[in-house]
């Protein structure tokens, strides 16, 4: 990844980050032209070419960014929610579930889906490239559940086998799901209602109750 550092740099790369993101998520990556890219962030193709050497370099660098913005979001969110009980292992996976739908709810002010599923959809099968480092940031956010749904089935079900691995592919998996299910139905209580059992799924068996 280049370094920039000049004030005027820094701004052509976001504006240009910034449109890509926008324009990949409404449209999808093989339906946008580069030169929409340039014209809707007002950069010239040389200017283009000073911080990216290929669309495929842009794209790979509009996943970073999202990805560092879903991050620092997410902790702003969870900065402002109430304090967990520490002694409950799932109430950080609870905390995140919440940030969740207050970070979908600031995304539904702007058009398009999530740039990391359409990627995704569009990529996978035929970029190999572009699907693992998809792969890696669903493993990311597998992994922002996994140390805590272990530490509950260790506290409260220690007689029991618990892949905590994959129930937290699971819970991400319900997370994207709900993301599209809801735009597609345009029913704001729909992700609560989803995650609200899914909430209840995990006391009943990690929890506790499900000694």
């Amino acid at each position: 990844m280049r370094t920039v550092r000049q004030p005027r740099a820094v701004e052509t790369r976001e504006k240009l980050l910034g449109e890509a993101a926008r324009l990949f998520a409404l449209k999808g990556y093989h339906d946008t032209k580069l030169e929409e890219v340039l014209k809707a962030a007002r950069v010239t193709t040389g200017a283009f070419f000073h911080h990216f050497s290929s669309k495929e370099e842009l794209g790979f660098a509009v996943i970073d960014r999202h990805m560092e913005k879903r991050r620092r979001l997410l902790e702003e969110i969870e900065k402002r929610l109430p304090p967990p009980d520490k002694d409950d292992p799932l109430q950080p996976v609870f905390r995140r579930l919440d940030a969740i739908q207050e970070m979908i709810r600031h995304r539904e002010q702007g058009q398009g889906g999530c740039v990391i599923g359409n990627l995704s959809t569009a990529l996978s099968d035929t970029h190999d490239a572009f699907r693992r480092r998809l792969a890696e940031c669903f493993d990311e956010m597998e992994l922002e559940f996994t140390p805590h749904l272990a530490a509950a089935a260790e506290r409260n079900c220690p007689e029991r086998s618990v892949d905590a691995a994959a129930l937290a592919r699971y819970i991400v998996a319900l997370v994207e799901g709900s993301i599209m299910l809801t735009r597609t139905h345009q029913d704001r209580q729909m992700m609560a209602r989803h995650f609200d059992y899914l909430k209840a799924y995990l006391i009943q068996s990690l929890g506790a109750g499900g000694r």
